[in-house]
């Protein structure tokens, strides 16, 4: 038995530079600079009765007209609008509302259930999820 224990521990001594090697030399090389995102724009430009709607503009709730959408290829296009509201309890999700295919949305049945301090996404609606560009959505906030 002590035998079989000696050759146990020799094996351990062989093996030990290379099981402590580990622990040599310098720490691994940490790159805290973050990488910078190119900033998307949006693809689309979302119209309100014909007139331009900039990103990140606001509208109160007795805003009204018709949402439509185009880009630089077509006039109109259909796309999604989703409404991204909270309930105002605390660890809460957000609750999405979302009108999805729609050619042109009358603002109105969206601000029904917007409160202020929504905000809304209007993008550009594919069938395959794959074929969609990296476009940031055109986002408005309810006040």
């Amino acid at each position: 038995m002590k035998f079989f224990r000696y050759i146990f521990i020799a094996v351990l001594l062989i093996q030990a530079p290379h099981v402590f090697a580990f622990f040599k030399g310098d720490p691994p090389k940490i790159d805290n600079n973050l990488e910078q995102k190119p900033k998307l724009t949006p693809c689309i430009t979302a119209l309100l009765d014909n007139i331009p709607l900039t990103p990140g503009s606001q509208v109160n709730k007795s805003t009204q007209g018709t949402i439509t959408v185009e880009n630089e290829n077509d006039n109109k296009i259909f796309f999604n609008v989703i409404l991204k509201t909270r309930t105002g309890i605390k660890g809460d999700p957000p609750i999405y509302l979302r009108f999805i295919k729609v050619e042109r949305l009358d603002i109105r049945k969206v601000l029904d259930y917007a409160k202020s301090g929504d905000e809304i996404y209007i993008e550009h609606y594919t069938v395959n999820a794959y074929e969609r560009k990296l476009c940031a959505p055109s986002s408005l906030t309810v006040t």
